[in-house]
């Protein structure tokens, strides 16, 4: 078959002669905003988009206002979660000074993206979103302390939430800048006042947001019990997730006409029924009973047949009380078979930390770069991709966590990704600290 060597329509091609370029430093910078004793700036390199958050110029010789960045920087780059901003890296950027590299996230906060038209359903989503994210950091022990709109960003492409600015961050391991925080129309009571983070600070402005997101009755009353005293808010997101999951069940039913009316009204009668009576009330309890039983005598002097029928009355009680019995056995076998697994579930997630820095180990190995440390940074034997050697690690525990990612729940991922990655860190800084401590060349 032959061709005709004019006949370009199957090729392919830009359809611009120009090209952009790459370059390995931070070009077209521009000021994003400026608060506080913070300068944000977006900027490009390698082709891509990045934030970089740095101090003023006025602070920024400052130890404590350097403090606070390392520590920010430090927190956001624990959290390796889809619903947290990445945090790249922390260097210094000519003209900005130390900075904070974070991915650029192409979006709205939520107030703009609640502004611009929503149904039900789509904030329903972003709701569950916030809430996997915040149970997330408080596995990690992080608690955010400054959750509001400005701080909850919607991409434009997937809606993914991205929670963002840990400036205010903090975890009972750091001892630098302790003192109250928050923006006060989100943040709790008590957080004028504690200098102590408390996860429950985070579920009080969690309240208060989905409160604004309009996203149902079920909702409404969970965020009532978010804004109450700390003692009486829920202790944790993962109770709050139960409590508004019991409550769609319960709605589900109600609607397909599986429970009605009155059996929700036997329930709460029988909730009422088994809570315990007063010390106060023990006496007149007394009392009732007595006279119960005089009476209940002297009609079993009377009648026979009245004998007989509280003998069966007994006789059923009896019967209850042995069901109520074995109810009590098996609920028992329950617990200590949900304690078992969760001893099995343990078990598992210490063999997973154990085959991933079993796996960051090969990889490093492979490249026989700690082998080769006094000879890396020399001039003659310079090896220019030492920092992608030394994240070869990194790479299997990003590989391996993604496979592994469907077995776990949240709160045993978030153990099994922070333990791989410190071992990911303590071997790259090691590398580093050889790499920087090596002699110049001759």
């Amino acid at each position: 078959m032959k061709t005709d060597p004019q006949d370009t329509s199957s090729a392919s091609g830009y359809l611009t002669g120009d090209f952009e370029g790459v370059s390995d430093r931070f070009t077209q910078l521009t000021t994003v905003v400026t608060r506080n004793h913070n300068t944000l700036t977006k900027g490009k390199r390698y082709g891509r988009w990045y934030l970089l958050k740095s101090l003023n110029a006025d602070v920024a010789g400052q130890s404590v206002y350097q403090e606070m960045l390392t520590k920010e920087f430090e927190l956001t780059m624990r959290a390796q979660h889809p619903g947290v901003v990445q945090a790249i890296g922390m260097e210094d950027v000519p003209t900005l000074g130390r900075c904070i590299v974070m991915e650029w996230i192409e979006g709205q906060d939520l107030s703009q993206w609640l502004d611009g038209g929503t149904t039900r359903d789509e904030r329903l989503r972003v709701v569950n979103q916030l809430l996997d994210t915040i149970a997330y950091l408080h596995a990690l022990g992080i608690a955010h302390r400054d959750l509001k709109p400005s701080n909850i960003m919607i991409t434009h492409n997937g809606k993914q939430v991205k929670v963002i600015d840990f400036g205010l961050a903090d975890t009972d391991t750091h001892a630098v800048f302790k003192q109250p925080a928050g923006t006060r129309q989100y943040m709790a009571p008590e957080q004028a006042s504690s200098t102590v983070p408390d996860v429950r600070n985070d579920i009080y402005s969690l309240g208060v947001i989905i409160r604004k997101m309009d996203v149902g009755c079920i909702y409404d009353r969970a965020c009532k019990r978010c804004l109450r005293p700390i003692d009486e808010r829920y202790q944790s997101v993962a109770d709050l997730q139960n409590d508004l999951q019991r409550m769609s069940t319960i709605m589900k039913w109600v609607k397909k006409g599986a429970i009605t009316i009155p059996v929700i009204a036997g329930l709460i009668t029988l909730w009422l029924l088994s809570k315990p009576i007063p010390a106060t009330d023990n006496g007149r309890l007394v009392d009732s009973l007595r006279h119960e039983l005089t009476v209940n005598n002297e009609r079993l002097k009377a009648n026979n047949d009245a004998q007989q029928q509280i003998e069966a009355s007994m006789r059923e009680r009896l019967t209850t009380l042995k069901d109520s019995l074995s109810m009590l056995a098996t609920s028992h076998q329950q617990l200590q078979q949900e304690k078992e697994s969760r001893a099995a579930r343990q078990s598992k997630v210490d063999a997973a930390i154990a085959e991933g820095i079993r796996r960051v180990d090969a990889a490093n190995a492979q490249t026989h770069l700690k082998e080769h440390l006094d000879t890396v940074s020399r001039i003659d034997y310079i090896w220019v991709d030492w920092r992608s050697l030394s994240r070869q690690g990194r790479v299997a525990a990003n590989n391996y966590l993604q496979g592994i990612h469907d077995q776990f729940d949240i709160k045993e991922m978030a153990e099994i990704e922070y333990a791989v990655y410190e071992h990911c860190n303590r071997y790259e800084a090691m590398i580093k600290k050889a790499i920087g401590s090596s002699p110049p060349p001759p």
